[in-house]
């Protein structure tokens, strides 16, 4: 081929590539017209209810600046959109002010929404054994068995070392 037929080349390449190119998008976008969306995830399904704490393991308590460190397992039994029993490893700060952070990870078993299983899950917050008040957030990583695949975010509302209500939103 002569340089006519380079440079001819080098446009159909160029042509060819945008071909491929709006082929691709064309297609992309016609999938995601014909594949409805929510056929691969569930739509999020908000919850709430009420939980108790049973009991607390202490197993360290320290002090430093005035703050006291303490490193429990809290139990708490659950009813509403979830009901079972938690268990969390949390590191409560109770700071000279009566305020208090706390933040841990955990485990739930029984059923979520009426199905059966179990999740792990992050806990955090803060409050004040001055005023009785808690506040916190939970995040559900990952379950099993029948909540295989569960994952979720909520609040919670309570007093310290008793109960309280939680709200929660998963898929």
């Amino acid at each position: 081929m002569g340089p006519r037929g380079a440079a001819q080349g080098g446009t159909s390449t160029t042509k060819g590539f945008r071909s491929v190119s709006a082929a691709f998008v064309i297609a992309a976008l016609g999938a995601l017209v014909i594949v409805p969306w929510g056929t691969t995830a569930s739509a999020p399904v908000t919850g709430s209810g009420s939980y108790t704490v049973t009991g607390a393991v202490v197993t360290a308590v320290r002090e430093a600046g005035g703050n006291v460190f303490v490193t429990q397992t809290e139990y708490a039994d659950a009813t509403g959109t979830a009901t079972g029993t938690f268990a969390h490893d949390l590191v409560v700060t109770f700071h000279p002010d009566g305020s208090l952070t706390f933040r841990g990870t955990g485990t739930f078993t029984g059923t979520v929404n009426g199905v059966s299983g179990s999740f792990e899950d992050t806990i955090e917050g803060q409050g004040s054994v001055a005023t009785l008040e808690l506040h916190g957030t939970i995040t559900i990583l990952r379950g099993s068995g029948g909540l295989a695949g569960l994952q979720g975010h909520g609040t919670i509302e309570g007093i310290p070392a008793t109960g309280g209500t939680y709200t929660v939103q998963f898929t």
